[in-house]
């Protein structure tokens, strides 16, 4: 009998989970002019500043996590990739707000190589849309976008804001 229970519990608390489905919000429609909205709205990078901002993701075993904070007009925060049986990262982000776009330089470590590129977030509808896009071939230690203009923001990463005490 014990085991019934066991095995329904189980299955109750597996389907009464949230699944993420890895589907994108298509932003190639969106409209062109995001940031001509009330400062309250969902669509805007909020600009407020010594507040702590916390964004997540989680795919599977996968998960990414943005933090920052916003000091003077620059973004300065923490960003983690924590990849299942993959290649994680973490490091130092630094950077400005651009209308709807978070303009960051993500410094950090992984298998003890310090690397340094470039990372983009969109804000639509209260989430942050990770950029993806090419990088240049040249011989700088730093990898940077080849043209902001093409960067995807419908094949990256989905962040939905998260409570900030959770990964202090």
């Amino acid at each position: 009998m014990k085991k019934v229970i066991l095995i329904l519990s189980g299955f109750a608390v597996i389907h009464s989970c949230e699944k993420n489905d890895g589907k994108q919000i298509n932003v190639e429609n969106r409209k062109p002019d995001t940031l001509a909205i009330p400062k309250n709205e969902k669509n805007q990078i909020a600009t407020t500043e010594n507040v702590d901002y916390c964004y997540l993701n989680v795919l599977a075993k996968d998960s990414m996590i943005l933090s920052y904070k916003i000091v003077n007009g620059q973004v300065s925060g923490k960003l983690a990739y924590k990849n299942f049986e993959k290649d994680s990262s973490t490091g130092d982000v630094s950077g400005t707000v651009a209308g709807d776009t978070l303009k960051l330089n993500y410094k950090y470590m992984s298998e003890g190589t310090t690397s340094e590129r470039e990372v983009y977030f969109l804000q639509d509808s209260g989430v942050l849309l990770e950029g993806i896009g090419n990088y240049s071939d040249n011989s700088s230690p730093k990898q940077v976008y080849v043209s902001s203009k093409a960067v995807n923001y419908s094949k990256g990463r989905r962040l939905t804001p998260a409570d900030c005490k959770e990964f202090k």
